[in-house]
């Protein structure tokens, strides 16, 4: 799925995302969302996934587009 739309930044930074691209990812008026910088581009997901590695919803970081909850990232840690 691609959609895409033109959007200006204000002077406060702030950008709207329009309707139809927060229906295609399902995201809520106060849902949190994560934003981070790969190969140049944007990326905007929405914050409440799971661990990658155990599937808990206690997500604690985020690194790209993997998620890590506490109990992973202490093992992850100890090697």
């Amino acid at each position: 799925m691609s959609k895409g739309n033109k959007s200006k930044i204000d002077k406060l930074g702030r950008v709207v995302i329009p309707k139809s691209i927060r229906e295609a990812l399902n995201i809520s008026h106060e849902d949190e969302i994560s934003l981070y910088v790969e190969e140049g581009k944007l990326i905007i997901t929405k914050r409440d996934q799971l661990c990658t590695f155990c599937k808990n919803a206690k997500v604690v970081q985020q690194i790209k587009d993997n998620f890590i909850c506490g109990d992973c990232l202490s093992s992850i840690k100890d090697l």
